[in-house]
């Protein structure tokens, strides 16, 4: 993919024009991307304080019924957006994994084979994740494997 960026000091607002062959999902994620305004990741502490959490710090996302629970290497924090809205918010380095999970797979430590053809993924802050059937096909495809 191609990028041209045109400075137009002149230009009394900005916009952006997307030239492609059909709505892919890399499409459809850039253009979501380009529209949202600027969002942070915002996570409750033990002691009720908000907190911005740095999208590099993040390990595990976990859902818990309508709200999240984000684990960094450090601590962990209950979040009230849903699991897909923070995904939304996520980059490329965030793979889910099941249903209720995302990882940074920047954070992955090791992977092992285990039962069924599944995949166990042990994570730099200790934690165990398994790959749910559903998503084995794009973490093999991430692995190489």
């Amino acid at each position: 993919m191609k990028v041209n960026i045109v400075v137009e000091p002149d230009l009394e607002e900005e916009y952006v024009e997307l030239h492609v062959k059909g709505i892919t999902d890399e499409i459809s994620r850039l253009s979501e991307i380009i529209q949202s305004k600027s969002q942070v990741i915002t996570g409750t502490d033990e002691y009720e304080r908000i907190v911005v959490i740095d999208e590099v710090d993040i390990v595990v996302l976990h859902a818990e019924k309508k709200w999240c629970r984000i684990y960094t290497d450090t601590a962990n924090y209950s979040c009230r957006k849903r699991l897909y809205e923070i995904e939304n918010m996520l980059g490329k380095d965030f793979m889910r994994i099941s249903k209720s999970i995302i990882v940074n797979l920047r954070k992955i430590e090791s992977v092992e084979a285990v039962f069924n053809g599944m995949l166990l993924l042990r994570m730099k802050n200790g934690s165990k994740e398994y790959v749910s059937r559903t998503y084995l096909p794009h973490m093999k495809e991430y692995l190489g494997i």
